[in-house]
């Protein structure tokens, strides 16, 4: 055998035994950045309104109280939208290290249904985003903030 994929699969099997390693010791901070997380850990919206908004926000012709509305939901919300999505990408690694690793079953319960109630918080703050859009813009202009989003989809 090669001796080059020798030494790299001495290398992967050593990463691995170092992760199982520190996740046996409580140690799950220290493991590597490359086994804790993902980009296919973003969690994805199930409707995303505010970038459409904000592209197309000459075409819409908001008023000034609908852009400052806007704007200041953005600003209260965002913060929390994004510590939110860290949360759900953290947990997401430390799940799926947790069934790698062979982690005991109340340990891996236990990370799932705290996955299940960031989720959960996640799609109630971008429903309570739609509706608030919705209750800003007027119907003629929701209706084309909905038809973007709808054709971003395919």
């Amino acid at each position: 055998m090669d001796p080059v994929r020798v030494a790299l699969g001495r290398i992967g099997s050593i990463r691995m035994a170092m992760a199982t390693l520190l996740l046996g010791l409580g140690l799950l901070a220290s493991v590597p950045a490359w086994a804790r997380t993902s980009m296919a850990d973003e969690s994805t919206p199930i409707v995303e309104l505010m970038p459409l908004i904000l592209k197309h926000e000459a075409q819409l012709g908001l008023a000034d109280a609908q852009r400052q509305a806007l704007e200041q939901f953005r600003k209260e919300a965002m913060p929390r939208r994004i510590a939110l999505t860290k949360r759900i990408r953290d947990l997401r690694g430390e799940l799926r290290l947790a069934i790698l690793e062979g982690a005991p079953q109340v340990r891996r319960d236990e990370l799932r249904q705290q996955l299940v109630q960031a989720e959960q918080e996640h799609l109630q703050a971008r429903e309570r985003c739609a509706e608030f859009v919705r209750a800003t813009l007027t119907p003629e202009q929701f209706a084309r903030v909905r038809q973007w989003y709808l054709e971003s989809l395919h």
